[in-house]
């Protein structure tokens, strides 16, 4: 959606509202939460399971291949250096065709290494700014011993049974949280909202600290 159609959305939506004949403190205590629209800015799925239910679970679906995903990658790495301490993130791959095969397994395979942290931002910087085609398998692995990970366990994870299986479960996740477009965020298993939503990646992070807080009030009136 266009940030000029959303925009169109919300004053349309604003204004039936005004017309409504709800109670002005009612407007006003909502108001007051956040400025969030469903179908507008987010969506609720089905719940979805959280890692861990004590917290606030923030997860990002993404594609290394996406130019949206890489556009939204410094405003995700701001937020998590202020992260609040009731709030758990995590990514989460999205796979919707074969050409993502590739750079879906090469997280999983770095993850098992345990450099995927150190290489994620260099990944997008590679494919999306050095025009490297690292969905082709054998230039990631060419690409990946320059960065210096061995390239023998490496290639083994690539074609193991352990890291199809997570492949696997992250095309089963892409259906479960109704994943349509990257980068997609989705808080607290049930709120979703993409940059297609909202018409960029500059307010997305915006809309996610919305959401958080949207969750931090459903839990509290849960008890």
């Amino acid at each position: 959606m266009h940030a000029s159609r959303r925009r169109l959305l919300r004053a349309l939506t604003i204004g039936g509202a005004a017309l409504a004949a709800r109670p002005a403190a009612a407007v006003e205590t909502i108001g007051a939460a956040v400025d969030l629209m469903e179908e507008v800015d987010y969506r609720l799925i089905a719940q979805q399971p959280l890692t861990d239910p004590a917290r606030i679970e923030v997860v990002e679906f993404f594609y290394y291949g996406c130019r949206w995903c890489s556009e939204f990658e410094p405003h995700l790495n701001d937020w998590l250096g202020r992260k609040p301490a009731d709030v758990a993130f995590r990514y989460q791959p999205a796979i919707r065709n074969t050409r993502w095969l590739v750079l879906t397994k090469a997280f999983y395979a770095f993850r098992a290494l345990g450099v995927q942290q150190r290489l994620h931002g260099s990944i997008y910087r590679a494919y999306h700014r050095e025009e490297i085609n690292l969905e082709d398998e054998a230039v990631l692995t060419a690409w990946a011993l320059k960065q210096g990970v061995a390239l023998k366990p490496l290639e083994q994870l690539l074609g193991s049974d352990e890291v199809m299986a997570q492949v696997q479960a992250a095309r089963a996740a892409t259906d479960a949280y109704e994943i349509e477009t990257t980068p997609s965020v989705v808080v607290d298993g049930r709120y979703l909202t993409s940059s297609g939503m909202i018409g960029g990646v500059g307010e997305l992070m915006r809309v996610v600290e919305d959401l958080i807080v949207l969750a931090r009030q459903e839990r509290a009136t849960r008890g």
